[in-house]
């Protein structure tokens, strides 16, 4: 005959987990009303940084490219014009 074993260790820590999170659940929060907040100066203030010159710099490589494929879409089309 088979018997099942019973362990009253399993359910003691299912007791101990509900209690637990009941526990947390219980915390009081309190709300704070928003706050207006201090000037934060001029937004737009043209100033030279770092990253002005970074921004620079890709934007001339950018340039530098198209301006290559569009002299080598046009040399294609030359030479197929040639062609006929």
């Amino acid at each position: 005959m088979v018997t099942k074993k019973t362990s009253s260790t399993t359910k003691k820590r299912s007791a101990a987990a509900k209690s637990g999170s009941k526990k947390s659940a219980s915390h009081n929060v309190t709300y704070q009303s928003f706050k207006v907040a201090s000037d934060a100066g001029v937004f737009f203030k043209p100033r030279v940084t770092k990253q002005t010159f970074y921004w620079s710099a890709l934007l001339l490589f950018i340039i530098i490219m198209q301006l290559i494929i569009i002299a080598m879409n046009v040399n294609a089309t030359i030479s197929l014009d040639n062609l006929r």
